[in-house]
């Protein structure tokens, strides 16, 4: 039988077990030392790579984000004459929505608002309320929803690195010990802590690199404050820890590092298709039976998740992005096309709702992500007894 050895062991042997097992790993990760270097320096080369590809993309078709915001800026000052049964004077009002669309400072729209706006809905006996004052003048630079596919797509794809460190990282370190294992298990060695200690030396190494992916991308590019990058580099290693628990599930499971590394591929393509920027759940209708698995195939990847939660740490995560919306059933032309403030999160996710209370976005993909890792371990623990013990 296998740990004869030790028939009466505690809880205070397993951690030490734990211990010696993870500064084994750890000068086996120094001592190589080609490997290392490639683990740590292909964090600032997908940095590059990531920063040179979006570069300045917040000045890509700067047109399509000024139209936006004109035609939003239209239909807040063509409301109130709406419901006053006033006639909309068109010239006017697209001159002011203009104006304020191209001004960024907030003191020279409320100076305008107050000696051009005002006096003309005055002269109409219309009182502006305050909630339309502050439509008008915004507590951010408005931007499309052109504008906010691109600026999704940098989360997208910081998330996607993270899930590349984290499998790339794990699939390979316990199927190329399979005959050390093999044979420790027949005298010492216990499943629990060695499976621990491997979780515990991939957390921190992929901890290193998905805040150094962070801390290269998120201020530079995104132009974000050292707060959002930190809640950044949080997730993006939930969503590597997550990653590295399949990794490792497929190092439990398979004989062959080769087999492995053609896994990878396997799990990393669907994590891009179905990741929710490709087609955006926002848009997926829910009337065939294809958007159904879909919808499937959205639910049981990593990126899908993780995109969501990484949204809600942008500076538009609780609106700013306007989102065109066309009604081909309206008489009017005026009412044909118009702009609603929306969020980055909306503009890929649909609102969750359990029951008649609405969820947010942030904490129900963490904890499934948490969820996720915690049924990998386990199925990684049972597949190395069942093929060790």
């Amino acid at each position: 039988m296998p740990n004869q050895r030790f028939p009466h062991t505690n809880l205070k042997f397993l951690l030490l077990q734990c211990l010696v097992l993870v500064q084994r790993n750890f000068r086996v990760i120094f001592a190589d030392r080609l490997n290392l270097a490639l683990t740590i320096l292909q964090v600032p080369l997908i940095a590059a790579l990531i920063i040179g590809a979006f570069y300045n993309f917040d000045r890509d078709k700067q047109n399509f984000d000024e139209a936006a915001r004109i035609l939003y800026y239209f239909g807040v000052m063509k409301e109130p004459l709406e419901q006053a049964h006033k006639p909309i004077h068109v010239d006017k009002l697209h001159r002011y929505a203009r104006f304020l669309a191209q001004e960024t400072n907030e003191n020279t729209k409320r100076n305008y608002i107050k000696n051009k706006i005002k006096p003309f809905f005055a002269n109409k006996n219309i009182l502006l309320s305050d909630i339309i004052v502050k439509k008008l003048i915004g507590n951010m630079l408005f931007i499309s929803d052109i504008a906010s596919v691109r600026r999704g797509s940098v989360y997208f794809l910081l998330v996607a690195a993270s899930i590349w460190f984290g499998i790339m990282g794990s699939c390979k370190e316990i199927v190329t010990e399979q005959h050390i294992l093999k044979r420790e298990t027949r005298s010492y060695l216990f499943l629990s802590p060695y499976l621990a200690a491997k979780i515990f030396t991939l957390t921190i190494i992929l901890g290193i690199q998905t805040s150094l992916l962070a801390i290269l991308v998120v201020p530079f590019l995104l132009e974000l404050s050292w707060q959002h990058t930190m809640w950044i580099g949080l997730i993006l290693w939930v969503a590597a820890f997550t990653s590295a628990s399949i990794g490792l599930f497929i190092s439990c499971v398979v004989s062959s590092y080769r087999v492995a590394l053609t896994l990878v591929p396997l799990i990393m393509i669907p994590q891009l298709l179905f990741g929710g920027l490709l087609r955006p759940l926002a848009d997926l209708e829910n009337s065939s039976v294809w958007s159904q698995v879909t919808n499937v195939l959205n639910a049981v990847t990593v990126q899908r998740w993780a995109f969501e939660a990484i949204l809600t740490t942008d500076v538009y995560a609780n609106g700013g992005i306007l989102k065109l919306q066309v009604n081909p059933k309206v008489r009017s032309e005026l009412d044909l096309l118009h702009a609603k403030n929306t969020s980055l999160v909306n503009s890929f996710f649909k609102p969750r709702k359990w029951g008649t209370m609405e969820m947010g976005y942030l904490w129900p993909p963490l904890w499934y992500l948490f969820f996720t890792s915690f049924i990998f371990f386990i199925g990684g623990y049972i597949a190395l007894r069942w093929r060790f013990m």
